[in-house]
C-alpha cells in the first residue's frame, strides 16, 4: 500500500489544526476536497481516522497512532529546514552559539557584551537546551560554538574544558548557616536542600558528597537551571549548591554564598566543529569566554571572602 503525499499533509494539517477549515487554509484548498480526501485516505488504509459530529471532527485512537509517525516524518523536514536557514543566516554574519540555561543566563551575556564592543558587526544568535536535547540540536543544527557542562565525544568537533572553580552554597540571606563562611556537608543536615534534576551530572557529584559524609537532607523542590534554584533560595524554600558562574552573576540578589568545605570543581566545555569557515571568530570568542570565566571568579572569590 502507497500512501498520497499529498492526503498525508492533509491528515497533518487536520490533526496539528484540529479543524476541517483551518487545515483547508493551511494547505491552501476548500473544505470538500479535505473531506473527499480524507475519505481517500481511510479507504486506502482500512479504518477510520476521524469520528464525524456534524461539520466536527474527532480522531480516532488509530489516527493518533498514525500521526505519530506522521509528525516525526514531519520533524525531520524542519529539521532540515532549519539547518538551511541556519547554513544561509550564517552567510549573512550570525554567530550561532548553543548553550545550556545555567551559561546562557550567567556568562553568555558578558561575552556578547564584550566582543560586540570591538566589533559590533557581529550578529549572535544563542539557542538555550538542557543537556540532553542541546545534544541533539548540535547534531541538527549548525553552530560556531557550543556551551556546556558535561564533554561528550563528536568526531565532527573539538571540545575544550575551561576550569571555572569549585561549586559554591547558596542561602537565603537571613539563614542561620549564613553566619559561616564555610559549610561541611553535615552541615546540611535536616535542612530543605533545592535540588537539581536526576540527570543533571552536577546533582550527581553533590548526592555522591552528601553520601559520603552520610548526610540526609530534606527534599524541598527539584528543578533544571540553577537560576531557578537562586529563586527559590531567595524565597525561602530550601539552600543549595550551585556552579559558580550562576553564583557570580546573583550575588546581592536576596541570596548569599559560602563556600563548600569538599571541593567539586566546576568547569565549561566549549563545543567547536572541527570544518567551519569561522575558525578565526570563534577563536576569539572562546578567548572572550575566557576573559569572563577569569572576571567572574575574581568576582565570586571576593564575595565569598565577606
Amino acid at each position: 500500500m502507497r500512501l498520497n503525499q499529498r492526503q498525508i499533509d492533509i491528515f497533518n494539517a487536520i490533526m496539528t489544526n484540529k479543524s476541517m477549515t483551518a487545515a483547508a487554509g493551511a494547505v491552501g484548498t476548500s473544505q470538500p476536497t479535505i473531506s473527499r480526501e480524507i475519505r481517500e485516505l481511510e479507504r486506502r488504509i482500512g479504518f477510520e481516522l476521524f469520528l464525524r459530529f456534524g461539520k466536527r471532527l474527532t480522531p480516532t485512537d488509530q489516527a493518533v497512532l498514525l500521526h505519530e509517525v506522521v509528525r516525526r516524518s514531519f520533524v525531520g523536514l524542519d529539521e532540515i529546514s532549519r539547518a538551511a536557514s541556519a547554513i544561509c543566516t550564517r552567510n549573512a554574519g550570525t554567530f550561532r552559539i548553543a548553550s545550556i540555561p545555567a551559561l546562557a543566563e550567567s556568562i553568555v551575556p558578558r561575552v556578547i557584551q564584550r566582543f560586540l564592543k570591538v566589533r559590533p558587526a557581529v550578529h549572535f544568535t544563542i539557542h538555550s537546551h538542557e543537556e540532553p536535547s542541546l545534544r541533539h540540536e548540535m547534531t541538527t543544527q549548525v553552530f560556531d560554538l557550543g556551551l556546556t557542562e558535561d564533554d561528550f565525544e563528536r568526531d565532527d568537533a573539538t571540545i575544550e574544558t575551561i576550569p571555572v572553580a569549585d561549586m559554591v552554597c547558596v542561602l537565603p540571606a537571613r539563614h542561620r548557616l549564613a553566619a559561616r563562611m564555610v559549610l561541611e556537608p553535615e552541615d546540611f543536615a535536616g535542612e530543605s536542600f533545592v535540588h537539581f534534576e536526576q540527570n543533571d551530572p552536577y546533582r550527581r557529584k553533590l548526592d555522591q558528597v552528601f553520601v559520603a559524609a552520610e548526610v540526609v537532607r530534606s527534599y524541598a523542590a527539584e528543578t533544571t537551571t540553577a537560576a531557578s534554584v537562586c529563586a527559590m533560595v531567595g524565597m525561602g524554600v530550601g539552600v543549595s549548591v550551585i556552579n559558580p558562574l550562576t553564583a557570580a552573576s546573583h550575588a546581592g540578589r536576596n541570596v548569599v554564598f559560602r563556600k563548600l568545605g569538599v571541593s567539586v570543581p566546576y568547569a565549561l566545555s566549549v563545543w567547536r566543529p572541527r570544518r567551519s569557515s569561522r575558525t578565526g571568530q570563534s577563536e576569539k570568542v572562546v578567548a572572550a569566554v575566557k576573559e569572563v570565566v577569569a572576571e567572574m571568579r575574581k568576582n565570586l572569590k571576593a564575595t565569598l571572602a565577606r
